[in-house]
């Protein structure tokens, strides 16, 4: 397993080793903040925990909106956040197998996992917009080419390739499993050890490529989360 970067709250997000998995909790706070205001809030709803897989987050979540709970998408993902303090999870998908409805068992007889609720589910997106990517230029092979180290096992490609954050004259691709791809025709040219913000194509995607998240508020490492299910699949 993955183990955190080794650098301590307060340190400046641009000195964080990359790539890294991160969130900015001021936008994320206030986003959710502007949901729980909104017309359109429910709270019968189930935050879709599945798609960022990190009990801090869905913690927050449910503190700000005032949901009824979490919905998963496997036993796996139930059990994880069942041994994070939750006690109302819906599982999406239903029991394939005696040792999957076994374990459901146990979990429902510790009053952890409700079945029968089809009540309706808070999408993530309060995530777009909150979730980058850190990645550092290792190489410019030549002019308007430029090379980092988010490649597809830090930011995927499933769902399209990522955007520089704060570069629209860039294109990118993840080209290979540990590079990523920047190309430019104007504007600034990047520079070896060059820090980049990587906004991903697809939230879910990248959260199961990283053991951790950082959470960052105005550019400084606040915390440091688990990613307990990611990989939690049955």
């Amino acid at each position: 397993m993955q183990r955190p970067i080794e650098k301590p709250i307060g340190t400046p997000v641009e000195e964080l080793d990359t790539p890294a998995l991160i969130v900015d909790l001021e936008h994320l706070d206030a986003k959710l903040a502007s949901f729980r205001d909104g017309p359109d809030h429910r709270p019968d709803a189930r935050v879709e925990a599945w798609v960022h897989k990190t009990p801090a987050i869905a913690r927050r979540q449910l503190d700000i909106l005032g949901l009824a709970g979490l919905a998963v998408r496997s036993v796996g993902e139930a059990e994880a956040f069942a041994a994070a303090g939750f006690d109302d999870i819906r599982i999406l998908r239903p029991p394939v197998t005696a040792k999957s409805r076994e374990r459901i068992e146990r979990l429902r007889q510790a009053g952890r996992v409700v079945l029968d609720d089809d009540g309706p589910l808070w999408g993530g997106d309060c995530l777009d917009g909150t979730v980058t990517v850190s990645a550092r230029v290792t190489g410019v092979p030549e002019a308007g080419l430029a090379i980092h180290d988010g490649g597809q096992k830090a930011i995927g490609r499933d769902f399209g390739d990522p955007t520089v954050v704060g570069r629209g004259d860039c294109a990118t691709s993840a080209g290979s499993a540990e590079h990523g791809i920047v190309r430019w025709r104007q504007g600034a040219d990047f520079a070896i050890g060059d820090w980049l913000q990587l906004a991903p194509g697809d939230v879910a995607t990248v959260f199961s490529l990283h053991d951790f998240a950082y959470g960052v508020r105005e550019g400084v490492l606040e915390a440091v989360w688990r990613v307990s299910s990611r990989g939690a699949f049955a």
